[in-house]
C-alpha cells in the first residue's frame, strides 16, 4: 500500500478509534485466561499453570503444555504422547491440556465425534435445528459446525503399511509422463525402476534402486546419449541432508504428521471460534482493521488473534503458523518450520493489495528434493518474487499443495491460490 494512501487511512482509523475504543491495548499479563499467567520471555505468552501438575505433561521449549515425549526426536510411541485438551469457552481453564493418552486412545470426559455425531442425528430427525451453517463451497469452505470440541492431535505415529510399490512410486517427479516400470521386493528392501521423462516425453532419467543403493543415470533428450551416472546410498543421503538443514523428521513421519485428514480435522477445530468479517460492507470489517492499527500497527501479530478472536490476513496466517509450528513439535532451538510449511503472499498493484495463507508441503516428496524447492522458491522471493508463469513450471506437486486460509476459514490449493496475482512470494 502507498504511503499517501495509508495515511489517509491512519488518519480515518484513528479519529474512529477515539470514539469508539476504550482500551487496546497489546497482549500482557491482564490479558491472560483463567488457568493461565503470564510469562513474557515463553513462546506462548500466557502459559498454563498447572501444566506440571497433570500426569505425564510437561511445560515444552516455549512453555506450551506438552504430553509424555510428544516432540522429542526420540518420540516413544509407548508413552502417552496425545494431549486432551477442554473446550475454548471452558470457565476455568480455556483451551487447558487437562489430561495425556496413547494416540489410540479417547480423551477421557468427552464425547467421542462419533457419538455426537449420533446425537445431532437424533436432534434432526426430531426437527430440532442443527447449529452452524451449511459451508458455502463443499470443496474448501470449512464446515465449523462439524468439529470436534477436543483440539484434534498431531502424529507421526501412523498405522500405515508401507508396500514397495509405494515406494518406488515416490521416485517419480511430478511429471506427466514419469513412469515406474519396476517396482518389487518388500519393503523396506524395495527394487525399483523409474523413468522419468520432459514434457515431450523425452527420456532425461532412469532412476533404478536395489535395497540401498540408488543409481541414476542421466541422459541428453535429444539425443538419448548417457551424460552422468551417479550411485548413492539413500540412508546415508538421507542422514546428511537431515543434519545439514537440521531436519527433525523421515520423509515418511512428514508425510504421516501432514496427513490430510488430520490437517482438515485440526485447522476445522482452530478456526471454529474465530469471526473474523471478510466483507468489505460489513461495519464489523473496519472495526476489525481500525482495532489492529491502533493495537499493533501495520505490523502483524499473533497474540492479536488470540486475544480478540478476529485478525487481519497477516494476523490471522501468523497466528495459525505459530500455533501449526508447535502443535507439529517444530518449535525447537534448531527446529525449521520450513521443514512442514511456508507462507505464501499474492500481491499486485506494487503490493498495494495482497493476501497470505499458509502452504502444508505436499505429500510424497523427499527431505532432499523439498530442500532444494525451498532453497528455490525462497531466493527467487528475495530477487523480488515469482509469476504464475514461473509457478506453472514447478514440480506439479507444489501447485497442487495444500493452502490453508485463516482469514476466509478455507482450503485451497496453490494453484487456486494464486490466480489473480501478479507476484508470489514464499517465505
Amino acid at each position: 500500500m502507498s504511503k499517501p494512501l495509508k495515511n489517509f487511512f491512519l488518519l480515518i482509523f484513528f479519529c474512529l478509534g477515539f470514539l469508539l475504543v476504550k482500551n487496546t491495548s497489546a497482549l500482557g499479563a491482564d490479558d491472560c485466561k483463567p488457568g493461565y499467567e503470564w510469562k513474557p520471555r515463553s513462546g506462548v505468552g500466557c502459559v498454563q499453570k498447572n501444566c506440571n501438575d497433570i500426569k505425564d505433561a510437561h511445560w515444552g521449549y516455549t512453555q506450551n503444555c506438552v504430553c509424555g515425549s510428544s516432540g522429542s526426536i526420540h518420540e516413544n510411541p509407548a508413552d502417552p504422547n496425545k494431549e486432551c485438551y477442554y473446550p475454548s469457552d471452558h470457565k476455568s481453564c480455556p483451551g487447558c491440556v487437562y489430561a495425556c493418552v496413547h494416540h489410540d486412545e479417547e480423551c477421557p470426559g468427552i464425547k467421542t465425534e462419533k457419538e455426537s455425531g449420533k446425537d445431532d442425528e437424533k436432534k434432526t430427525k426430531k426437527g430440532e435445528k442443527s447449529s452452524g451453517t451449511a459451508p458455502e463451497d463443499k470443496n474448501t469452505k470449512i464446515n465449523i459446525a462439524s468439529t470436534s470440541t477436543v483440539r484434534p492431535a498431531l502424529s507421526i505415529q501412523a498405522a500405515i503399511k508401507r508396500t514397495c510399490k509405494q515406494y518406488c512410486e515416490k521416485l517419480k517427479m511430478g511429471g506427466r509422463y514419469d513412469e515406474v516400470l519396476e517396482a518389487s521386493g518388500k519393503y523396506p528392501v524395495c527394487k525399483c525402476v523409474v523413468d522419468i521423462r520432459g514434457n515431450n516425453n523425452m527420456l532425461v532419467k532412469t532412476i533404478s534402486q536395489n535395497g540401498d543403493k540408488l543409481t541414476t543415470h542421466e541422459f541428453d533428450p535429444k539425443t538419448g546419449s548417457l551424460i552422468k551416472k551417479t550411485t548413492i546410498s539413500r540412508q546415508e543421503e538421507r542422514e546428511r541432508i537431515r543434519q545439514q538443514l537440521g531436519y527433525k523428521y523421515s520423509e515418511e513421519e512428514i508425510d504421516a504428521l501432514l496427513d490430510d485428514k488430520k490437517i482438515d480435522k485440526w485447522f476445522r477445530f482452530m478456526v471454529k471460534d474465530i469471526d473474523t468479517r471478510t466483507s468489505l460492507l460489513d461495519p464489523q470489517f473496519w472495526w476489525q482493521h481500525m482495532v489492529a492499527i491502533l493495537d499493533h500497527g501495520y505490523g502483524n501479530s499473533a497474540d492479536f488473534v488470540d486475544t480478540y478472536k478476529f485478525g487481519r490476513c497477516g494476523d490471522s496466517m501468523q497466528w495459525l503458523e505459530r500455533n501449526l509450528t508447535n502443535d507439529t513439535k517444530l518449535n525447537g532451538k534448531k527446529d525449521l518450520r520450513s521443514e512442514a510449511m511456508l507462507s505464501i503472499t499474492g500481491e499486485k498493484y506494487g503490493n498495494i493489495l495482497n493476501h497470505v495463507g499458509l502452504m502444508i508441503r505436499p505429500k510424497g516428496i523427499s527431505n532432499i528434493a523439498w530442500a532444494d524447492m525451498v532453497s528455490e522458491l525462497i531466493t527467487k522471493t528475495q530477487k523480488g518474487g515469482m509469476t504464475k508463469n514461473y509457478l506453472k513450471n514447478v514440480d506439479p506437486r507444489l501447485l497442487n499443495a495444500k493452502v490453508l486460509d485463516p482469514y476466509f476459514k478455507k482450503t485451497t490449493t496453490v494453484k487456486e491460490f494464486i490466480k489473480g496475482w501478479s507476484v508470489i512470494k514464499i517465505s
